[in-house]
């Protein structure tokens, strides 16, 4: 796969990589979920290359934020927002003919993207947000036998939520201020758990006007098996109905769209969204 690695900040000498329609006035960036970094989902050249073809073409950008790859442990995603926010000044500043910017997050990226619409009024050069994946991590987390202890552990040192969990809670390293927030109810990142009332919801979302497209997995293997059907209409019903939102679900795909054939329906989704909006 072929492009251009650019720096976007040069203070925290992060840098993004880039695909496609290098010198297109349209592009699309896609946010990853923690551990990934780039190339991390196995779609991302399928979709670059789908991107390149269209006759108004958008070129694909995977930034890397300070908290990519193994290093989401001790940054928050209020960290990845201001990351994405240096990202879009450096692209406009730099890019005078841009016209349009599709933000496309998979799992914690998605989280980032809602963390980001919460904060910003509408983006005149965002168009749209795809959210794939979007998952609740305390839902999750919740299954497993090692976040009690985790947990008790950060809750007896909330003095120090800037310091480290011990190696043998969580490895890699991970602080008490993200392990409580990956955990607790109605934190920063709980924004897509299928137990929140209508009134967190409505406080997440209400001030949301960004078009949001919501592809969901049939086959995740990152919700629990108990509340799969739950959960997904969940998704479907109470949080893709809002107006210019929509739903697409992936009937045999897991968590990152390993199965071909969803990659190429989940590809054509998005450009049919693309076409759609003419812009």
């Amino acid at each position: 796969m072929y492009g251009n690695l650019f720096v976007y900040d040069s203070k925290s000498n992060l840098v993004a990589f880039e695909s496609g329609s290098l010198l297109s006035s349209r592009c699309l960036i896609l946010i990853g979920g923690l551990t990934d970094g780039l190339l991390s989902l196995p779609y991302v050249e399928k979709l670059s290359s789908k991107l390149e073809s269209l006759s108004k073409p958008y070129s694909l950008i995977q930034p890397l934020f300070r908290s990519s790859n193994l290093q989401y442990g001790w940054h928050t995603i209020d960290d990845d927002i201001q990351d994405l926010n240096i990202l879009i000044d450096y692209l406009i500043n730099n890019r005078n003919h841009l016209l349009s910017i599709i933000l496309m997050g998979h799992s914690t990226g998605c989280q980032d993207i809602i963390h980001y619409l919460r904060q910003q009024k509408k983006h005149p050069k965002i168009h749209r947000v795809i959210l794939q994946g979007p998952v609740s991590d305390r839902q999750y987390l919740s299954t497993l036998s090692s976040t009690k202890d985790q947990l008790d552990y950060c809750l007896n040192h909330l003095e120090n939520k800037k310091e480290w969990l011990p190696r043998y809670l969580h490895d890699p390293p991970l602080t008490i201020e993200r392990c409580l927030s990956l955990n607790q109810e109605n934190s920063i990142e709980d924004l897509f758990s299928s137990d929140l009332s209508d009134e967190q919801l409505k406080n997440i979302y209400e001030n949301i006007e960004t078009p949001i497209t919501w592809i969901w997995s049939k086959q995740d293997e990152y919700v629990p098996d108990n509340i799969k059907d739950q959960v997904e209409n969940f998704v479907k019903n109470k949080l893709a109905n809002k107006k210019d939102s929509t739903f697409l679900l992936l009937e045999k795909a897991d968590h990152v769209v390993n199965d071909q054939q969803e990659q190429i329906y989940l590809i054509e989704h998005i450009i049919q969204l693309i076409l759609s909006s003419d812009i």
